[in-house]
């Protein structure tokens, strides 16, 4: 490799480097993940405002406090933000929570601990009733989705509160999940994952197993679809750049994408969009089971492909600082029947359709597949 090579190799790492740092910064990261953590953000006066008779507290496997009175009998559960690895900055700082929680799980009361944020923005988001919001709501997933409106005049604080206490939920529910009760079904999943990862290299790599591609296909689309849900998404990579890698709650996806970067340096580019993506599997599926001939669905404005663009887009409106919704702008939220809106289970079922006559049509707009196809391989910088 060339001397010219090697620098132009080295200006693509850094713009990547330096364009995912923006849109880090801009998305409110203050890396306090990568610091040790020594003074609590809260004591035991915290959750007797919640409960009065509470004497102590003790720590989950799942991240949860339990709480206790004086007697050892079980009142409840305190969430703790910080604990769960939920920061956001509003106009002054961030704004660590305490969610309450009874014996059925159900949300008591929302509570704003220690924090330096503007006095006056505070008492507006309080007379507004924003904490309130959430009470009486089951923790469970379906309060991901509950639509909650920031508070005019209070936007910027009002949206880090928000931000702070859905993506609280989101880790307690994916480490309650983890360490749960039903261990043996937490080992098939991983069993299964593993054999899926093990076949998809062994297909890339070399020509044993590709007769079974199908099959295994039908696998993604069941296991990492429809059963497990994992997905690389712009969502998910915007939240892990904000918030830091979830190793406790999300390892499994962490590795599948350390696994697909390091396949695309060496030349693999396609290795997850091919292997291990379910939207890809679903459109692969369709397209072999089609009687009709396939085209490829050429998407370019001159000699700019619209995914490009897409992305583009995406990246710049963060930057900017414009409020995505991330999740809608990539249709695997589909997946998940229960919760996906309409107009994300017709997007799946327009590219369903599409699969019967297009080669793979969604991935000729995908910003997951085109962030790593824009990765800088080896093997093209010695070509």
């Amino acid at each position: 490799m060339t001397h010219t090579n090697r620098t132009n190799s080295f200006y693509s790492y850094l713009l990547i480097f330096l364009l995912l740092l923006a849109v880090a910064l801009r998305g409110g990261a203050d890396f306090e993940w990568l610091k040790p953590s020594d003074v609590p953000v809260y004591s035991l006066s915290d959750i007797q405002q919640v409960f009065p008779g509470a004497d102590s507290f003790k720590k989950q496997s799942d991240n949860s406090q339990a709480i206790y009175n004086s007697n050892n009998k079980h009142l409840g559960y305190v969430l703790i933000s910080e604990e769960l690895d939920a920061r956001f900055q509003g106009y002054g700082g961030a704004v660590p929570l305490l969610i309450a929680l009874d014996l059925d799980k159900r949300i008591i009361s929302t509570q704003l601990l220690k924090h330096n944020e503007t006095t006056e923005f505070i008492d507006h988001v309080n007379d507004e009733k924003l904490l309130n919001t959430w009470d009486k709501l089951p923790m469970d997933t379906t309060i991901l989705y509950v639509e909650v409106d920031a508070v005019s005049g209070a936007t910027k604080s009002s949206r880090a509160i928000i931000r702070t206490f859905q993506s609280s939920a989101g880790n307690y529910l994916q480490a309650e999940q983890q360490y749960g009760a039903i261990s043996l079904l937490r080992i098939v999943q991983l069993v299964l994952l593993v054999i899926l990862l093990g076949l998809s290299l062994s297909m890339m790599l070399a020509k044993r197993f590709r007769r079974f591609y199908i099959y295994y296909l039908v696998g993604v689309v069941l296991v990492m679809g429809l059963w497990l849900k994992k997905m690389l998404s712009i969502e998910l990579l915007q939240n892990w750049l904000t918030k830091g890698l979830p190793w406790q709650s999300n390892w499994e996806l962490i590795v599948i994408l350390s696994i697909s970067v390091v396949l695309a340096i060496a030349g693999h580019k396609k290795y997850y969009c091919t292997y291990l993506c379910p939207m890809g599997a679903v459109q692969m599926l369709v397209s072999k089971a089609s009687p009709f001939k396939k085209r490829n669905l050429k998407l370019k404005i001159s000699v700019l492909t619209l995914r490009n663009i897409y992305l583009t887009f995406i990246w710049v409106s963060l930057i900017l600082g414009f409020a995505l919704p991330l999740s809608n702008l990539e249709p695997f939220i589909a997946f998940s029947f229960k919760v996906a809106s309409w107009i994300m289970l017709s997007a799946g079922g327009v590219i369903i359709l599409l699969s019967l006559f297009f080669n793979r049509p969604w991935c000729q707009l995908c910003p997951t597949g085109c962030l790593l196809d824009s990765i800088p391989s080896v093997k093209s910088n010695r070509k």
